[in-house]
């Protein structure tokens, strides 16, 4: 659509200063132009328009009937294009933290960021991640991911499945497990933690399948879970596996189950908002895309689930 009938902007700039400064001389002190270049613009305009916008005052101007009337137009007009600009502006800064842990990071929340970034290109997303997932009273996160039981405020976006992996060579060479008891006869990788009762350790797991292994377990031991992913995959023995963080390996089979049975609990992880209220609609476009991208993610269900007791758990990934 053309607009034929509007006039410069530089005009329309000039007159609107001089008429809400009532002055063409603090107009230009404004814009940061010379008197008679405001004087000009002006001239222009009422030439435009044939009739003139003010009358010329010993001290200043003062609008006419027409003055008035455009002068109503385009302030309403510049304060909608200001508002406009500036919502823009804000939009296109507005960054919300993540925090969660290595794992989750690294499984669930990476390979599908980039689809977040095309739905909402406005909205940048700064990941922290640490071994724990949780930050305490940090006051720069937005949004917190972690595994834990479901509070009243959270978003429960994964429950707890765990199932016993390991690569392809170490079960031909050992047979999938038939029992609990049978996977203590094999290497056991362990992930160690500072946090107890969280969430499935080798230990618990073992209790909650009805074996009680009634002492330690050798294996080698590990205080990150992608160290355990590592030397799972590497066969150097079985891993506690979180079906929905490891679906990608266990669909392309670089791991497989080395026992049928998976354990399930009430935990999993776990999205609570932590933002200011003015971007608490950035953090609620996140966690509809979270809960959406984590349903669409079709993870596979493997083996038998059992529903394991809360408080017999522990771990960190």
């Amino acid at each position: 659509m053309r607009y034929g009938n509007i006039p410069s902007p530089h005009a329309l700039i000039a007159f609107e200063a001089a008429a809400r400064c009532g002055s063409f001389t603090r107009a230009a002190q404004e814009l940061g132009i010379g008197q008679p270049a405001v004087s000009h613009q002006v001239t222009l305009l009422e030439d435009q328009l044939n009739q003139p916008l003010f009358r010329r005052l010993h001290r200043g101007v003062a609008l006419t009937g027409a003055g008035q009337e455009l002068y109503d137009s385009v302030s309403a007009a510049f304060g909608q294009i200001d508002q406009t600009v500036e919502t823009i502006r804000t939009r296109r800064s507005t960054r919300i933290s993540v925090g969660t842990d290595f794992a989750f990071a690294s499984f669930i929340l990476m390979p599908h960021l980039a689809d977040f970034t095309a739905r909402f290109p406005d909205i940048e997303v700064n990941v922290v991640t640490n071994q724990t997932g949780r930050f305490g009273a940090d006051a720069n996160i937005d949004i917190e991911l972690s595994f834990g039981h479901c509070g009243p405020h959270g978003i429960l976006l994964l429950a707890e499945r765990v199932t016993p992996v390991c690569s392809p060579a170490l079960l031909a060479r050992y047979g999938q497990a038939r029992t609990p008891a049978d996977l203590c006869t094999m290497p056991l990788l362990h992930l160690d933690s500072e946090i107890e009762n969280r969430w499935f350790n080798w230990e618990s797991w073992l209790r909650t399948a009805g074996h009680n292994p009634g002492g330690p377990l050798s294996g080698h031991r590990f205080n990150t879970y992608l160290l355990v992913l590592s030397a799972a995959l590497s066969g150097q023995g079985v891993a506690l596996g979180w079906t929905a963080l490891l679906q990608q390996h266990l669909q392309s089979g670089q791991l497989v189950q080395a026992s049928t049975i998976t354990l399930s609990s009430e935990r999993g992880y776990v999205l609570t908002s932590r933002a200011a209220p003015r971007r608490q609609s950035q953090v609620t476009a996140f966690a509809n895309w979270a809960r959406e991208i984590i349903a669409d993610d079709n993870v596979t269900t493997f083996g038998t689930s059992t529903e394991a007791p809360a408080a017999d758990s522990a771990g960190t990934l």
